[in-house]
């Protein structure tokens, strides 16, 4: 029993090492925030169109 429990943690924590470089997020692009930018900066742009800002 006590050789099974071993042999379950090390698969698991071998297992763990390499999903941390392959498993989330990581280098994938956020289409959705990209989509979010450029419309706030296509809004940005075209309030300062219609009242331009004086500095």
């Amino acid at each position: 029993m006590l050789t099974f429990l071993i042999v379950l943690t090390v698969i698991v924590g071998f297992a763990v090492l390499i999903g941390r470089g392959t498993a989330g997020s990581t280098g994938i692009v956020d289409r959705d925030a990209q989509r979010m930018a450029t419309e706030l900066e296509a809004i940005a742009g075209y309030a300062d169109y219609i009242r331009p800002s004086h500095h």
